[in-house]
């Protein structure tokens, strides 16, 4: 079995249509799928269609993105959620991102950049996922774009703004109100400090952690998984794939266990 519970589409940031998502997914062995959009489910059907015809199991799946004070872009994850309850949350995300983006245009404009809120949106394919780095290539920045972040779009910077809504803490009671039940994606990707990961995974109490993950070592790995079991929570994995020819996250089955246990799908909650 591989189990891959993170994936995205041209719904938000991946490169593939949820169809050819489930297919390239069923190509490289996927037996259980998570298209998990960023604040969007409108590719679900589409991939839950493609998995029938294809033989995967689809587990329905959100990716929120939300605010801690750990980590001003922490994500989790929704699974089993209904997805006409988690659309409206969902559709306030995405306006909080595109007004978001908006404010940080004005900021860059007011640096001296001529750009607008358009060219951002041409860079990101859509309203509805633009990002900081569809803004920074807007607004001229090309190849590594960590220079231009750091005078300008990380916090304290010249340009930034601080995301919003939801707090993490909101963003696990949206996911249950919609039927589902919540994972902190990939814990040591947006936080680097163990007793911060600790603090962050105890206080919101979520119903299991991204465990294996591709930037995840083996210490990380082992303390996450060690952290499920104290809590009894369920220790999930993904490559989180996001095309082809993506940078990071261009290929499924690319997480690694070391051994110490098997990535598991959360419990469909009972009704």
């Amino acid at each position: 079995m591989l189990i891959e519970l993170q994936s995205h589409s041209t719904v938000s940031d991946g490169q593939l249509a949820p169809a050819e998502v489930v297919e390239q997914a069923a190509a490289a062995g996927v037996t259980t799928l998570a298209l998990s959009d960023h604040d969007a489910v409108a590719g679900v059907p589409e991939a839950a269609a493609a998995a029938q015809r294809l033989g995967l199991e689809l587990v329905p799946a959100v990716e929120m993105s939300c605010v801690h004070e750990y980590a001003e872009d922490l994500h989790v994850c929704g699974y089993w959620v209904d997805l006409e309850a988690i659309a409206p949350a969902c559709e306030r995300a995405q306006q909080e991102r595109r007004n978001r983006a908006a404010e940080i245009v004005a900021n860059l404009r007011r640096e001296g950049f001529d750009l607008t809120l358009e060219d951002a949106i041409r860079e990101a394919g859509g309203a509805d996922s633009i990002g900081r780095p569809h803004i920074a290539r807007a607004a001229g920045a090309t190849g590594d774009l960590g220079p231009f972040f750091e005078e300008y779009l990380v916090p304290g910077a010249k340009a930034f703004v601080p995301r919003r809504w939801p707090t993490a803490t909101e963003a696990v009671a949206l996911i249950r109100a919609a039927g589902g039940v919540a994972v902190v994606a990939h814990p040591y990707w947006d936080v680097s400090d163990p007793a911060q990961v600790e603090e962050l995974i105890r206080s919101l109490r979520p119903d299991g952690i991204e465990t294996f993950y591709p930037s995840h070592d083996e210490e990380q790995t082992r303390h996450l998984l060690a952290l499920c079991e104290e809590l009894g929570i369920t220790a999930t994995g993904s490559s989180d794939y996001h095309g082809p020819t993506h940078k990071t996250f261009a290929r499924f089955g690319a997480y690694e266990t070391y051994g110490l246990g098997e990535p598991r799908v959360p419990p469909r909650p009972s009704a």
